[in-house]
């Protein structure tokens, strides 16, 4: 007998059902079996032995470094303010570099192919108000970074424009109104109540009237808290004439002695007291949802160390000083060590990784902070390109001669520009009778450096070159040792992969 269709579809329907509860009752033991296995296994984590306090110290020796080291700064830039502090600022306020660095300037790694300015935004009150002119002849950048390293706010003539803008930051909790006056895009959420900022201005020749002329731009900048700006009739406060608001943060002992040089120089005992008073510092909150960082918080409570928690360096028992002690030079040498193996090989040139994600990246985070602490966001440049030896992989010394050789057909790839200068071991500028402390692509299109038969040949050497044309080209370089650290501004992709054929230092006779 034929079965009517309605019929032959219900019973189809009925085995399909069948068929999906047999798939379902499979698919739940599984689950269930799953889960079990799942469940033994976190029994089986629960029982391993937990992290000892060396082993706690050293992580958190790569968690904690890059907020030490901001707080840190921020003690030289709103506290210290000792008579030979020139960068002493207050809050709300930066610090300019006026002219171009040179070796009286002591910095570290110093840039002389911009000048910038710095300083510590204090948001506990409310909102800021960062203004900047319409700046339309030079390159200019402004970014802002909060306690983790991350450059939350970045802008400037690559990423936004020239003409002239306003920037709010608010503070989480901010119950406020946001004035009228701010488009969306320049009204930025910011995470904490603390920041640091930093404007760089491209210097291209570096005569008087430049400099001048970026100085008046320098004035232009404001950094205002939001009741000043609104009093002001909407719009920033010059910082000339301004008093200089002092911090009030918390002074852990020895923080005087040791912010200074502070990777070199602090103690386990400094680096775990001010880490406990980081980590109570309203602030400089946690990051939101941080699986990472909530395990890191909670194996730091184990030593004592953490919210709500006081650390006491002297109530420890002598082997739990000795396991800190151990875990803060594990960690130090830890870092240090990636400092050298962990960088991108540019024919002989070592890039450091920097690539962001220090939300998690502990390892990056504080490399970074070692090597340049605050250095620009890949997205402004990749100023971390290291030379410290030769062609023949030796240490390069000014005893001897060298030559960089740049072919014009493929400088290096910048949307910028381009700057290498060169320092002592240590880093710093070095005096020399031309005053020339770096090579750039401004200075090869103004003819100040002299290309021949399409390629560019840079002379380094201790003393002057005695033929002309290669006295054009020269870049003095230190009586003993020095070494390169290039920065390219608006970087392609070459520049950040490595890909780039940079040019090695060849010694010559």
């Amino acid at each position: 007998m034929d079965r009517h269709p309605c019929t032959t579809a219900a019973a189809a329907r009925g085995g399909t059902l069948t068929a999906l509860r047999k798939r379902l009752a499979g698919v739940m033991t599984a689950l269930a079996l799953a889960l079990g296995g799942a469940a033994l296994g976190a029994q089986a984590q629960d029982a391993s032995p937990p992290p000892t306090p060396e082993a706690i110290a050293e992580r958190a020796y790569t968690y904690g470094l890059q907020q030490a080291i901001f707080y840190g700064q921020r003690w030289i830039y709103t506290q210290n303010d000792a008579a030979a502090n020139d960068i002493y600022s207050g809050v709300n306020r930066f610090f300019w570099v006026r002219k171009q660095i040179t070796p009286d300037f002591p910095v570290v790694t110093p840039n002389a192919t911009t000048l910038y300015g710095s300083g510590f935004l204090d948001l506990r009150a409310g909102p800021v108000v960062i203004e900047v002119p319409a700046i339309t002849d030079r390159y200019f950048s402004v970014q802002i970074m909060d306690q983790y390293g991350i450059f939350r706010m970045i802008v400037g003539s690559p990423f936004n424009g020239t003409i002239a803008r306003k920037y709010i930051l608010i503070p989480p909790g901010f119950d406020g109104t946001v004035p009228a006056d701010f488009p969306t895009t320049d009204i930025v959420q910011w995470p904490s109540k603390t920041a640091y900022g930093v404007v760089r201005m491209a210097v291209e020749n570096g005569s008087d009237a430049e400099i001048a002329t970026i100085n008046a731009y320098q004035d232009q900048v404001t950094m205002t808290p939001l009741a000043d700006w609104m009093a002001n009739g909407h719009k920033g406060v010059p910082q000339e004439g301004r008093d200089i608001v002092a911090g009030d943060f918390v002074i852990p002992d020895g923080l005087p002695d040791y912010a200074v040089g502070q990777v070199d120089k602090q103690t386990a005992e400094q680096y775990f007291t001010l880490l406990n008073v980081i980590l109570n510092d309203p602030t400089m909150p946690l990051l939101t949802d941080s699986v990472l960082e909530t395990d890191m918080i909670a194996q730091l409570a184990s030593i004592g160390i953490g919210p709500g928690l006081s650390f006491d360096w002297a109530t420890l028992t002598p082997d739990m000083q000795t396991a800190l002690e151990t875990g803060f030079k594990a960690g130090f040498d830890s870092v240090r060590a990636t400092l050298k193996t962990n960088l991108i090989d540019m024919n002989g040139w070592g890039i450091v990784r920097n690539d962001g994600g220090f939300e998690t990246r502990w390892m990056d985070r504080a490399v970074i902070a070692d090597a340049a602490w605050a250095a620009p966001d890949k997205n402004i440049s990749h100023g971390g390109a290291f030379l410290f030896t030769d062609a023949d992989g030796q240490p390069l010394s000014g005893s001897n001669k060298y030559t960089l050789t740049f072919d014009m057909n493929d400088l290096p790839p910048v949307t910028q520009f381009w700057s290498i200068p060169i320092y002592d071991t240590n880093g710093y500028f070095v005096a020399n009778e031309i005053n020339r402390y770096t090579v750039n692509s401004f200075m090869l299109a103004a003819g100040d450096l002299v290309a021949q038969d399409g390629k560019l040949v840079i002379h380094v050497q201790h003393e002057k070159p005695t033929d002309p044309d290669q006295a054009k080209n020269w870049l003095p370089a230190p009586a003993d040792g020095f070494r390169f650290t290039a920065r390219f501004y608006g970087p392609y992709a070459p520049l950040t992969d490595g890909t780039y054929n940079m040019p090695k230092a060849v010694k010559v006779d």
